[in-house]
């Protein structure tokens, strides 16, 4: 039995260990292995068992009470005064169970909450922001490393720097803030009022970790800013437990001011969204949990829902169908237990999802056009995968005011959305929903045009990082041809890289392999993204693509009025006016230069 000689090593740190950063490290390092190896035997039975909980009561509560007096007045600035704080509030959290809560009491009236209203706690979590592994921007040195060794990515770059350092800074305080989550954090019927006001000391609107809190609910507000240091072991394992706890213990609780309810519904549901696209597989128990509790929840979504005529039931239809397609996404099927242990490399790497899962339904439609007829959508029918990608994606956006998508790929997945092989986009519920969905992606894109950004990326954008937009594209005017029915949104969409903004070679593809496509698009100018102007200016000067133009003019293979043969006749009448002012004004220079020599 290791049980008198641990107690013994507990005596032994109470005596010799030094708390202040003059001491040295390890010594602290090794009480909080100790700490460690006594939490497991800190059962009610095992330690009555013995007879000593008494003795053993007072010599835990004297370490720990020792150590926080320490911090109070000189500070913990150093990591290891940070881990063993931390490893003396796991500690207590299991010792007030067994050997009583008298002895708690005392210790969080007499030291731990003087610990906590201090301005060197406050100094402490000053700098959760700032050293928070979310919030810092990493450079990606996988490149540097040995592929036949795993690496947890200990060692980073942050940004402005040369030098790697490690990605645990000595300032980081989230292992002590989450002991301290864990000691306060039980359901608040289960609360004594001491311990919930001491939370409101630590966690409430007045601290750091709100403000915390929302810098990490700002990172689902833009949709290119939204990768974090996704596949490392320390990210996970550390800061999105954590956060996963701090949803879990009702940290960000509904306040009793209704005006203060939706901007507290909007923060848990941003910080929900944020940990389903960061996690790997190895968390999928504790993702499955944030689509029950918080992300197919109802009332997280106020009145947004009312406006959208989203009910009950479609929450609980589209939880189904997302939980499928996340089923879909694991690799190691081990990972589908909710009890499992450990983690492996390959379960780290990657997150389960991406940021754009919600629209990820319509990426079906996709996968069946290209593998044919045989292949079946599962579980889902063409009317379910349009209604929940672009849903309950709506939904979200407005409620949370999250940046799912880049517009790129949200024109992606719209042009997704008429892929389907029964064309349900002609259904008359459906067709709306498009076409609300179309109007506002439409809205964006002329505003942001009006201030002369580039809307659109075709180059680079990759619908679920696997289907670029040249191969979806392809997809989108040979379905078009076949079984478009003339739909205007549909046409719209295939108008789009036809801008001249955009790279001659979408162009020349269009009106030189697909210009039978371009007779049965029946947009108005009202339609497109972005003003027709766009799509005029400036005059063409691509020889072959003017050829094109002039050659389906010619051959009444456009109709009349449509914006193809807009389009197409501006350009062309462009251009030939172009030609005949040329050799006129040639001719006008060659008699200048005449009567000059002349005169000489």
């Amino acid at each position: 039995d290791l049980w008198p000689a641990l107690c013994y090593l507990l005596q032994w740190h109470y005596q010799h260990l030094i708390f202040d950063e003059s001491g040295p490290f390890i010594i602290r390092q090794h009480a909080v292995a100790l700490l460690a190896l006594i939490g497991p035997g800190l059962q009610r039975d095992a330690v009555c068992s013995r007879g000593d909980a008494s003795s053993f009561g007072e010599k835990l509560f004297a370490c720990c009470s020792k150590w926080f007096t320490a911090a109070e007045r000189n500070g913990a600035n150093e990591f290891s005064q940070k881990i063993l704080l931390a490893g003396c509030l796991w500690m207590v959290g299991r010792a007030r169970a067994a050997v009583g809560m008298e002895a708690y009491r005392t210790f969080r009236a007499k030291y731990l909450a003087p610990f906590v209203r201090s301005s060197r706690f406050r100094e402490i979590i000053q700098t959760i922001s700032s050293s928070s592994l979310l919030l810092t921007h990493f450079e990606d040195r996988s490149q540097y490393g040995i592929e036949s060794l795993p690496t947890l990515g200990a060692v980073q770059v942050r940004r402005n720097q040369t030098v790697p350092t490690l990605i645990v800074t000595s300032s980081y305080p989230v292992f002590l803030l989450h002991a301290l989550l864990h000691l306060t954090g039980q359901k608040k019927e289960e609360l004594e009022e001491v311990d919930t006001r001491l939370r409101e000391d630590i966690f409430g609107s007045a601290s750091p970790h709100r403000s915390y809190l929302e810098a990490v609910c700002r990172r689902t507000h833009n949709a290119e800013q939204q990768q974090s240091l996704i596949g490392n072991w320390f990210v996970q394992t550390i800061e999105q437990r954590y956060l996963l706890d701090v949803l879990e213990f009702g940290l960000v609780d509904s306040p009793a001011l209704e005006s203060e309810r939706s901007a507290v519904r909007s923060c848990r549901l941003q910080l929900a969204f944020f940990l389903t696209f960061s996690l790997s597989e190895a968390f999928y128990p504790a993702i499955v949990k944030l689509f029950d509790d918080i992300i197919f929840k109802l009332d997280y979504y106020g009145c947004r829902a009312a406006e959208l005529a989203v009910t009950g039931a479609d929450m609980q239809r589209w939880k189904f169908n997302y939980k499928l397609l996340t089923q879909r996404a694991i690799q190691n099927e081990v990972n589908l237990a909710p009890a499992r242990a450990g983690l492996t490399a390959a379960e780290w790497k990657t997150p389960l999802l991406r940021s754009t899962w919600p629209y990820s339904p319509l990426y079906l439609l996709v996968e069946k056009l290209e593998k044919g007829p045989a292949h079946r959508l599962e579980q889902l029918t063409e009317t379910a995968i349009i209604g929940s990608g672009l849903r309950f994606s709506e939904l979200l956006e407005r409620a949370g005011g999250m940046a799912i998508a880049s517009p790129t790929e949200r024109l992606m997945y719209l042009m997704a959305a008429f892929l389907g092989p029964d064309s349900k986009f002609l259904e008359p519920d459906l067709s709306a929903l498009i076409e609300r969905r179309l109007a506002e992606l439409r809205t964006f894109a002329r505003k942001e045009a009006g201030q002369r950004k580039e809307v659109f990326e075709f180059e680079t954008a990759k619908m679920e990082n696997r289907k670029s937009y040249y191969g979806l594209y392809q997809l989108a005017l040979d379905t078009f041809q076949s079984s478009s029915y003339g739909h205007g949104g549909f046409g719209c969409l295939l108008m789009v890289p036809l801008a001249q903004r955009y790279d001659v070679r979408w162009r020349n593809m269009v009106w030189s392999e697909y210009v039978a496509v371009l007779r049965f698009i029946t947009c108005d100018e009202r339609e497109l993204f972005g003003a027709l102007e766009e799509y005029l200016e400036p005059a063409e000067t691509d020889i072959v693509l003017l050829r094109s133009y002039g050659q389906a003019l010619n051959s009444n293979l456009l109709r009349p009025g449509s914006i193809p043969h807009r389009v197409a006749n501006h350009h062309v009448q462009a251009y030939r006016s172009k030609v005949k002012v040329m050799p006129e004004q040639e001719q006008q220079d060659n008699g200048s230069s005449s009567s000059r020599s002349y005169c000489h």
